[in-house]
């Protein structure tokens, strides 16, 4: 998957507009985009500490 430059940012700003935690689809559907992006794009921003992944499989923004 390629990014548009600043597309990562621009996910955290539309992912703080979700309620904490979020599930994948919630932010598929924030995104508009396909699940065969949202969830690589989740992957990269837990990686960059942007976002954390929580156990039960949803996700919030540090």
């Amino acid at each position: 998957i390629v990014l548009a430059a600043g597309a990562d940012r621009h996910a955290c700003d539309v992912l703080a507009t979700l309620p904490q935690p979020f599930t994948p689809a919630d932010a598929r559907r924030a995104l508009r985009t396909t699940r065969r992006v949202a969830l690589p794009l989740l992957e990269l921003l837990a990686r960059d500490g942007r976002t954390e992944r929580l156990p039960d499989g949803t996700h919030r923004l540090r």
